[in-house]
Order: C-alpha cells, then structure tokens, then sequence
C-alpha cells in the first residue's frame, strides 16, 4: 500500500520546491535551531530517541526543526519507529502500519516491513491496520522532515488511539516498550523511536507554560508512569501522552534516565499568534547512557 498524504497543502506545502522551502524556513526560524542541518556521514549514533510535535509547520515546524537538527548531526538512522496518537480513534487501538510506503510531495518513505513484523510478532497488542492511518497527520508531518536529513531511511508507523491511564493501559504501553527497546539498543543496526505529540490546548499562553512544564519535567526524567499520572492528575491535553510515555518506557529499559527539552514555546509566540488560546509544541532528544 502506497499511503497518500493527507494534510499537503494543509499542514505544509503541497508541492516539493515549496515545501522545501517552508522546512528552510523552521530551521532558520527565530524559534528554530537558526542553522541549517548538517547530516553527518561519521555520526555517533547515540540518539535512541526524539519527541516531536505534529501541528501546522507554520506554527511547529520550528519545534520540530530542532529534533532533525540533532538527528541529522548524530547521524542518518536505518530506521525511524514512529509513535503518534489517532486523533479521530479510527481502527485498531494500537495500530500498525507494517507494509509499503508513505508518500509525501518529496517522494515516497518505506516502511520497514521486517521491523512492523517483528513487533506485530512480539507485542501481540499492536495490530496490523492501515486503514487507520489513512487520514491521520501526526506521523505524516514528521515525514518531509526525514526526508530532509535522512533520504534513506525507513519507517515503522504505529498509531495509539486509546488513551486511559489504568492498570491494563500501562501494562499495554509496557508490553510494546519491551520490543521496542530490543529494536533500539544498539547502535549498528541504527533504528531509533520518534513520539509525536502536542502539549497544552487551547488556554491563555501563561497557563500552558505552567501545564505544559508538569509534563516536561516528566520527560526529562523518562518516567512513562510519572507522564501518565501527571497528564490525567492535572488534565493536560497532551494529544500524544500514549505513544510518548511508550518511547519513554522504552528508553528507561535502555538504561537512558535523562532527556532533554530542545525548545518549547506555544503557539501564541509564533508571530500573529493568539495567546489567549494557545498549543504549546516543544522537542526533546534522548541520548544512550554512556
């Protein structure tokens, strides 16, 4: 299956010189890194993880831009599980897309089959079903991104569309992070895990700093659990809670028990942004102990 993208022309340009231009632009951004990547060809391939947001690039793709900046100096990864929330909570719970490609103006991005098998073999939670991402944008904004400073990297697109915290939730989450730990411990083959999420929605800008800093320190920390009870204890609209505290359970199987926040503003700091309903965005990179 060749997967069509759903949100070109919407969440970023629909043609390649245009789109091109628009990841120049969040790269060079004030709230960008303010530099253009540079892919190192001698990478140290120690970036086991990476958190990214998923709205408009108008409004994100600066948060966004720092997360490829630190891939691209680590070096171009074999493979990019991707982890992001169904929006609309289509298909199966969790949901694998485990064959063909994602294509956007730049091109199509395979899916690294083998992988999506070996999960779907080893977390018998995850299910094959593509149809669930069709009209999903969280994983597919990251992918023009990739393209940028990885061309050849594959893919493993997997989407979280229950979001609970009790025991069976947390025992789910735990059950995928277990094999996604054994695909990302070492650094030859490089595959490392990406979770796409929004923070705050939709309250004046000085309350999702606030808000959005509770779940951050979480992130910082790798603590999953710590995520999920802070998220619910305190209502943060956190859209992708579940697929990050995966990459989290994941990470801290790997020993990794710090993370960094890259950058995190809110939408009302992008230029003509309201800040009286704002979404806060913020990026994090997550290195192997040494």
């Amino acid at each position: 299956m060749i997967r069509p993208p759903a949100v070109a022309g919407m969440f970023y340009a629909g043609n390649a010189s245009d789109l091109r231009q628009e990841i120049q632009a969040c790269f060079l951004s004030p709230l960008g890194p303010g530099r253009l990547p540079e892919p190192a060809s001698d990478g140290k391939h120690a970036l086991r993880g990476l958190m990214c947001p998923h709205a408009g690039y108008h409004y994100s793709g600066s948060a966004a831009a720092h997360a490829f900046a630190r891939l691209a100096e680590d070096g171009a990864p074999e493979t990019v599980i991707l982890l992001g929330p169904n929006h609309r909570a289509i298909g199966a719970p969790i949901a694998i897309a485990a064959r063909g490609a994602f294509k956007t103006p730049l091109g199509e991005v395979p899916i690294d089959t083998a992988i999506a098998e070996t999960i779907l073999a080893q977390a018998p939670v995850v299910r094959e079903d593509a149809n669930a991402h069709l009209p999903e944008h969280s994983l597919e904004v990251q992918l023009p991104f990739l393209q940028t400073v990885a061309p050849n990297a594959r893919i493993v697109p997997i989407l979280f569309g229950r979001v609970f915290y009790d025991r069976e939730a947390v025992h789910q989450l735990r059950e995928v992070a277990e094999t996604l730990a054994s695909l990302v411990n070492d650094p030859a083959p490089h595959r490392l895990l990406l979770a796409s999420t929004d923070l705050m929605h939709y309250v004046p800008r000085d309350e999702a700093y606030r808000m959005d800093e509770l779940a951050l320190q979480a992130v910082r920390e790798v603590d999953g659990e710590k995520l999920l009870e802070v998220v619910f204890r305190h209502d943060i609209s956190m859209c992708g809670v579940m697929p990050t505290a995966t990459m989290l359970f994941a990470l801290r199987k790997l020993g990794i028990t710090r993370g960094e926040v890259l950058c995190h503003y809110t939408s009302g700091d992008v230029p003509g942004g309201d800040t009286r309903h704002v979404v806060g965005y913020a990026a994090a990179a997550f290195y192997a102990s040494t």
